[in-house]
Parts: structure tokens; sequence; C-alpha cells
């Protein structure tokens, strides 16, 4: 399902560029590396805070690792189950193809749901270069966004989101 999911936002995405010295005789390109070769450590995590639960102020942290391993980051770390290695491989393309200065460039101009006992998500996503922070009391999330669709695709058994 994610993989549709990204072949169909992929189309909001530039297309490859090939390099000069790159040509039709050239022979193929070794294969990627297998995906136990991603640094240790989350690909993504998120947040869900505010509104109030019987206990006080609701929240949770759900980590998707590198390894396809989603767990809560509450103490200790609780595993709640696995991605399939397609639907990682498919999300880590997703991350790294996408333009978190442009999602940012929408600033959110409402009044953050927690003012009135909803929630905010807060998004972290780890890519080769930085961990990219998505609060949706800052930015404007659009969730037809084929990041947020493939995070939703991906962790949606995992996390409940608030309705928009």
């Amino acid at each position: 399902m994610l993989l549709a999911t990204v072949a169909a936002g992929c189309a909001f995405l530039p297309g490859p560029t090939t390099s000069p010295a790159a040509s039709p005789a050239s022979p193929p390109a070794s294969p990627a590396p297998s995906q136990s070769a991603a640094p240790p450590g989350p690909l993504v995590s998120v947040e869900t805070r505010g509104g109030m639960c019987l206990g006080g102020t609701c929240g949770a942290i759900v980590v998707l690792g590198t390894d396809g391993r989603v767990r809560t980051a509450a103490k200790p770390p609780n595993e709640l189950g696995a991605v399939a290695a397609e639907d990682l491989a498919g999300l880590t393309a997703l991350i790294e193809a996408t333009d978190f200065v442009a999602i940012r460039a929408h600033p959110f101009t409402g009044t953050c749901p927690v003012a009135y006992d909803g929630q905010e998500v807060v998004y972290e996503f780890t890519t080769s270069d930085a961990v990219e922070r998505i609060e949706s009391c800052v930015t404007e999330v659009d969730s037809r966004h084929p990041l947020f669709v493939g995070v939703t695709a991906v962790l949606g058994e995992f996390i409940s989101l608030p309705l928009e």
C-alpha cells in the first residue's frame, strides 16, 4: 500500500538527474546497501501532546526505528510491532526526497488545538543530513502531502492522529 502511495507522491517531486558520466552503455549501478546498513536510531517519531485524559494531560510518542521496529518512547521502551521492509524503504526514500523548507514555508495561523482540549502533533524525521522537526501548531501540516500520507500509511495502526 505504501509503495503505491509513495509512487503517487513522487509525482510531486522532481525527477532524478543523471550525471554527465552516466551513459546508456554504463554498467548498472551496484545494488543499494541493505537496510541493516542504516545507522541505528529513529527514522520517524510522532508525538501527540495536549488535551485532557483521566490522569492529566494526554500525550504519546511513537518511534519508528531505522530497523523497522515501532515502539513507544515511554520508559522502558514498549515494542509495538514492526513495519514491512518495503514500507520502511519507501518511507526512508520519501523522507530523503522531501523538501522540509517548503513544508515549513506554510505557517500555522489558527488557534493551536491544545488551547481547547485538542492535540498538537510533532513529527521528527531523521534524514542523512539532520533531524527535521515539524510542529503542527507552528507549521500548517497538509495531511495530503506525500510525506504525511506515507507516515500515516506506515504507522497508522500504531498511532492515533487528531482529526483535522
